[in-house]
């Protein structure tokens, strides 16, 4: 592993022979992987690869079976400080059901200590008319649509995107890749999980494969 104060200046994602079991089941073996900051970077692989359970190691919800991990320079174990670095966007967004759409957007902007116009992100993802509607009557796609809300204002330096193009329409899509590619021109390091790498390419042009535990670089 580099040094702290290397990987704080130069990467936003460091592991070094990083094993990772949960339960039976063994998700990473002896992975190493740098990720630049400001670099974005897709996860491709087949549906229960671990894709999802990886981001979620990298936002420290997970703790390293063995090996080694660091996120702008804190240790993975030090999950308060990890967390102060990344926002994680799951695939089904993490709204809370009974809230509306608003309340919901000014919840998260409480919770994490910042300030937003709430509004104006309704309207960036077409749903300033369904504001005051409570998440558990949206649609999938209008969830989702909440979902890239919240990270238009949530995002932070290392910002994980668990399938960002998923239940929307075309329109939706490129609502998606507009957010997705404002974090990028921010400097933020942002990390796809997607089943669409044709897509992801557009805001994140370096691209692993999870299989059989270890990450491979595609060409």
């Amino acid at each position: 592993m580099s040094s702290p104060e290397r990987a704080d200046k130069d990467f936003a994602v460091q592991l070094r022979g990083a094993w990772l079991r949960l339960g039976r089941e063994v998700i990473l073996r002896g992975v190493d992987l740098d990720v630049t900051s400001g670099e974005g970077l897709t996860l491709i692989g087949e549906n229960g690869a671990g894709k999802t359970t990886l981001l979620r190691l990298l936002a420290s919800s997970l703790r390293l079976t063995r090996g080694e991990g660091r996120v702008h320079g804190f240790d993975l174990r030090d999950s308060r400080s990890v967390r102060e670095f990344v926002h994680l966007m799951p695939v089904e967004g993490g709204a809370y059901p009974d809230l509306s759409a608003e309340e919901n957007l000014r919840f998260a902007l409480r919770m994490h200590r910042l300030e937003g116009d709430t509004g104006a992100a309704l309207r960036r993802v077409g749903l300033e008319k369904a504001a005051g509607r409570r998440v558990r009557f949206l649609s999938a796609g209008m969830r989702k649509r909440l979902s890239l809300a919240r990270l238009s204002l949530l995002a932070r330096p290392l910002t994980l995107v668990d399938e960002p193009f998923a239940n929307l329409d075309q329109a939706g899509r490129q609502t998606a890749l507009d957010i997705l590619s404002e974090v990028r021109q921010r400097g933020q390091t942002l990390i796809l999980a997607a089943h669409e790498p044709e897509l992801a390419a557009q805001v994140a042009s370096r691209t692993l494969l999870l299989r059989a535990g270890l990450l491979t670089e595609q060409r």
